[in-house]
Order: structure tokens, then C-alpha cells, then sequence
């Protein structure tokens, strides 16, 4: 859906957009007692202050890096694929409109803010970027774990105007801020219910075109991502078995590992700080892992 409207100054084009809101935690602390800059006077000065710019801002633009690497795949069409080599010539260009997709990603202050326009003409099968915001905020917070940088997260959708190309302002942006800042709490991806009408209704969609089929593919894909937690909220399944199958791949016990690890030894530390909130958290995080251990048989690729 589409809506024009004018301001006093410029006509606004308002869309609806599937938003994924990201934040880095721990910055608060990481940043804890810094004011005016000092001079440095020391090797050992040095160092410290190295250390506190790689614990705050270093770890700002890990986390965007990560982001655009793993972005990249996903904007970048795969014309080499052995399927679209199956297809004749005339066939290469619906297997490009399906393939098509378009994500924005906009950094802000400890985290960033990926999203996509469901309302491009230009894009066949808008599913195509509400799978690729799933991979990259599921991939992005057991990542983040893996490597003692946790993240917390939400996706929802709602409307919103690009007030300039990449930059979306709206109730899409303060959806997703909203169940990141109050719901998600500790390192999960919370899903809004807008976002779970959304799919629900992709995946009865009955027409037979093939960009429909493949919309409707990637709905069930992205529903079947899906499971409630403790609290009812709907989150990002990235332990299951379909996220396995159609995101992480053979990367997953790696990844696994390390992230349990770390969930693990944060469990330890808070609980001998006597760090109530925090060891909660952390002790069901441990729960969800270990009721969804690592198994081989779920290693496998996605078929589409």
C-alpha cells in the first residue's frame, strides 16, 4: 500500500516497511566514567584508552561490518545460480524479478536500523527482503553472542516516509524501537504482531502466479522461524531447525558453541555479582540452548 500526501514544504510518499531495530548492548557501560579527552602522556595511558575505544566505538563498527557483510549476499543477484543455468533464456528474467530484492540499512548511535518498502514496484516478491531482514537480525544476535558482543533486537511493520533516501521516519521505526527498548530485554529478536499478521497472510495467499508461490514459500519459511516465549511474545527462532536449515547452515555449531559458552560464563558472573536481573535473563537464555542442542541431522541447504 501506498499513500502521497503534501507538507507545507515537499509532497511525502508513505509506504509500509518492515523494520528491524538492532542495539549493541553493554555500551552503557562500556562508557561508564568517560568525559573530556585527556592528554595522553604514557605507553600505559595509551593503551588503556585503546582498550576503551575498542570495548565502545570498535565494537559499533564490528557490529556494522557485520551487517553489510552479511547484507551483501542477500542485495547481490546470484546469476551464476545452477537453477537460473536450468532456465532458458526468456526464463532468466522472471528468475531475476524473483530473485530482486532492495534492504536499507540506517546506523544509529549503538546499534542500527535495517528495513525494507513493501510498497516498491520495483520488487516481484517482497517476501524476498522480509527473509532477508529475519537471516540478518537471527544471524546478527547468535553472532553476537558467539563473539561476546550481545545484541537484543524486534522487527515489526508499519507505515513510514523516507524523509531522504535511507533514512525512514515513522510509526514503523518507533514500532520496532518501542519492542526493542521495553519488550526484548536481553539478547532475543521479539517479533510484533504486525509482523505475524503479515506472514500469516503471505502464506494463505491462494494465487498461482510464481511470484505469489514465492512469497508464500518464504512466508511459511519465515512463520516456521518463528516460536513464543516464556512471556508470550513471538521471537526470532535462530536455534530451530528451519533457521538452521535456511540461514545458518554448516556454520551453526560453531556458532553454537561459542554462543552457549558465552551465555554460560555470563550466567556464572552475574550470579556471583549477586546481579539478580542480569542472572535471570541469562539463566533463561541458557534454558532456550539447552533445549535446542546442537544435532547434526539439522545441518542442510535450503532448496529455493
Amino acid at each position: 500500500m501506498t499513500t502521497a500526501s503534501k507538507t507545507p514544504d515537499r509532497e511525502c510518499v508513505a509506504h509500509n516497511y518492515c523494520v528491524a531495530f538492532i542495539d549493541l548492548l553493554g555500551q552503557r557501560d562500556a562508557m561508564r566514567g568517560q568525559g573530556l579527552l585527556i592528554p595522553i602522556e604514557s605507553e600505559d595511558e595509551r593503551k588503556e584508552f585503546d582498550e576503551i575505544l575498542q570495548n565502545s566505538i570498535g565494537a559499533i563498527i564490528k557490529l556494522q561490518e557485520r551487517a553489510e557483510s552479511m547484507l551483501a549476499p542477500i542485495l547481490k543477484q546470484n546469476l551464476n545460480s545452477p537453477r537460473r543455468a536450468e532456465l532458458s533464456p526468456e526464463q532468466h528474467v522472471i528468475w531475476d524479478d524473483m530473485q530482486r530484492t532492495r534492504i536499507e540499512t540506517q546506523r544509529w548511535s549503538d546499534g542500527l536500523m535495517s528495513f525494507v518498502c513493501l510498497g516498491d514496484t520495483d520488487i516481484r516478491c517482497r517476501m524476498n527482503g522480509v527473509f532477508g531482514i529475519f537471516g540478518l537480525a537471527g544471524t546478527l544476535c547468535l553472532l553476537g553472542l558467539a563473539t561476546c558482543r550481545p545484541i537484543r533486537g524486534a522487527i515489526d511493520i508499519a507505515w513510514g516516509v523516507e524523509l531522504h533516501p535511507g533514512e525512514l521516519y515513522g510509526p514503523a521505526v518507533a514500532r520496532a524501537y518501542e519492542l526493542e527498548s521495553e519488550i526484548a530485554q536481553y539478547p532475543r529478536i521479539v517479533i510484533g504482531p504486525e509482523s505475524v499478521r503479515f506472514l500469516e497472510t503471505h502464506a494463505a495467499n491462494t494465487e498461482q502466479d510464481v511470484f505469489s508461490q514465492t512469497d508464500r514459500e518464504l512466508a511459511v519459511l519465515c512463520l516456521n522461524m518463528l516460536v513464543q516465549d516464556a512471556d508470550g511474545q513471538w521471537i526470532l527462532h535462530y536455534l530451530g531447525d528451519t533457521f538452521q536449515f535456511a540461514v545458518t547452515h554448516n556454520q551453526h555449531g560453531e556458532l553454537y558453541e561459542a554462543a552457549r559458552k558465552f551465555v554460560f560464563d555470563q550466567l556464572f558472573t552475574h550470579q556471583s555479582q549477586c546481579n539478580s536481573k542480569l542472572a535471570f535473563r541469562y539463566s533463561h537464555l541458557l534454558q532456550y540452548f539447552d533445549a535446542h542442542p546442537l544435532s547434526q541431522a539439522r545441518v542442510a541447504h535450503p532448496t529455493f
